[in-house]
């Protein structure tokens, strides 16, 4: 079973058993589509020989396509940032100084959502901020520039050779875009299968959606989400969506999702259960573990109870 490469707020490694063992086998689908892919914990693990995948954020998707394409020159690259980066923390610093100033020749390359001076060279030190920066995390402030400061421990890109190489094979049928997500009407069909996993809910009072896009990813948004997923239903695809389990969430006065995906509002080619989920990006580290049942998984795949487990996938 192969497995992603990058660090990703909202990833599902930690959810892989239960979605997995609720998605038709790689046999029983024709194409996958992942509309929201961030770190791609399901579609690496599923390895599936055609399909589409799409995110919004440039940078992720020039990434991916660099992998593709270039997975040698990446890791090259890599080891000599590395090589450098060791050297500077075993002086009389501790590397920050070398950290700073690739973040800010990342953040210079980049002319517009849809121009890089040099895609391959992005690819690259993306994959390194990922690997040194603060928990994995990547946010960007109103201009669009990286702005995580460094973190106290990082990860060799000796240890994810392996990674980026099985990613590259599996790249190779696959289909890279970056679309809004409901570029999938166009193209789903029946026996296709969809995987939805959109920002969650901010536990903020405002009751506002986690930060997708400068437009920003709004309740409304995700109603759209809703309809088009019973829409794709309704054609033949099969379709899962992941989601924050709000229904017992005491700072929102409204539970958007559960609005969305009660049971009363659900098709009946529908079901929905709960899971349970980690937050793996906090500053406190004891704090990311199992901490309940945080997540919703609904999907129209049939029959709805678990068909296989995690051990099936490696």
């Amino acid at each position: 079973m192969a497995e992603p490469i990058l660090k990703w707020a909202g990833g599902k490694r930690s959810m892989l058993d239960e979605i997995l063992s609720r998605l038709p086998s790689n046999s029983q689908f024709n194409r996958y589509f992942e509309p929201f892919f961030g770190a791609g914990a399901v579609f690496f693990a599923l390895q599936p020989t055609n399909g589409f995948i799409n995110d919004i954020n440039p940078r992720l998707i020039n990434f991916y396509r660099q992998i593709k394409r270039n997975p040698e020159q990446i890791i090259s690259q890599n080891k000599e940032f590395d090589a450098k980066y060791k050297q500077r923390r075993e002086g009389e610093g501790d590397g920050s100084d070398f950290y700073y100033d690739k973040r800010d020749i990342f953040n210079g390359l980049r002319e517009g959502p849809d121009k890089c001076k040099d895609p391959l060279r992005e690819a690259s030190l993306l994959l390194f901020l990922n690997r040194t920066c603060f928990n994995g995390l990547y946010r960007t402030n109103q201009e669009g520039d990286f702005n995580v400061p460094v973190g106290s421990k990082w990860t060799e890109v000796s240890v994810l050779e392996r990674r980026i190489r099985e990613a590259h094979r599996i790249l190779q049928n696959t289909e890279i875009t970056k679309k809004d997500f409901t570029f999938v009407r166009d193209h789903v069909e029946e026996g296709d299968l969809v995987f939805f996993d959109p920002p969650y809910p901010s536990v903020r009072k405002t009751g506002s959606f986690e930060k997708y896009h400068p437009g920003g990813f709004d309740y409304e948004r995700h109603k759209e989400l809703q309809q088009l997923a019973f829409e794709l239903d309704e054609r033949g695809a099969y379709v899962m969506i992941t989601n924050a389990n709000d229904k017992e969430n005491e700072i929102e006065k409204e539970n958007y999702v559960e609005k969305l995906y009660s049971e009363d509002v659900l098709p009946e080619s529908f079901r929905k259960t709960t899971a349970r989920g980690k937050r793996m990006i906090n500053s406190d580290s004891t704090k990311r573990t199992n901490i309940g049942k945080t997540d919703i998984i609904v999907t129209n795949f049939s029959p709805f109870e678990s068909q296989r487990t995690f051990e099936d996938f490696r």
